[in-house]
């Protein structure tokens, strides 16, 4: 799959994710890069199978997907860049 990162989106093929990176965020202390997705469409998920999305329909609470890349990552270098 060839992954396109740029500064606002990522983007897979015809799949674009708006997105935001932050940098050195992670609760283990391990260098770390957390990519969010800045709108509902789930397109980030498409993306990466890796993705996370805590939405609890049951509640109506809607959360925006998230994926996280630790250092040795395979992106990890590239996104560092962007996210510094």
């Amino acid at each position: 799959m060839n992954i396109k990162f740029r500064k606002h989106f990522i983007q897979s093929g015809e799949i674009k994710a708006k997105v935001r990176y932050s940098f050195n965020n992670h609760i283990s202390g391990k260098p770390c890069v957390t990519v969010y997705a800045k709108d509902y469409v789930r397109a980030l998920s498409k993306i990466f199978a890796s993705a996370q999305n805590d939405t609890d329909i049951s509640t109506d609470y809607f959360d925006k997907d998230r994926v996280r890349f630790f250092e040795g990552d395979e992106h990890y270098a590239e996104i560092v860049k962007l996210a510094s």
